[in-house]
C-alpha cells in the first residue's frame, strides 16, 4: 500500500510517497515502521576536535 509521509526535522520538510508493507492500523504503527527504516547518527559537536566540526550546509556552504 502506498502512503504519503511528511516529516519535519529541524525546520526541513521531507515529503515522500512510500510503499508500506500491508495496511497500517494506526499512526503509531506507521511511526514504528518509519523508525525501523531510519538510519540516523549523532556526535557530540561541542566536544569534538575542530577538524571534526567542519560541517557542510547545503544552503550556506561549509561552516565551522
Amino acid at each position: 500500500m502506498k502512503i504519503a509521509i511528511e516529516i519535519n526535522v529541524f525546520g526541513e520538510n521531507i515529503s515522500k510517497v512510500v510503499e508500506y508493507p500491508g495496511t497500517p492500523s494506526s499512526q503509531g504503527e506507521v511511526i514504528q515502521w518509519l523508525m525501523s527504516q531510519t538510519d540516523y547518527k549523532w556526535a557530540d559537536y561541542e566536544h569534538a576536535p575542530q577538524a571534526d566540526r567542519l560541517m557542510y550546509n547545503y544552503r550556506d556552504g561549509a561552516i565551522n
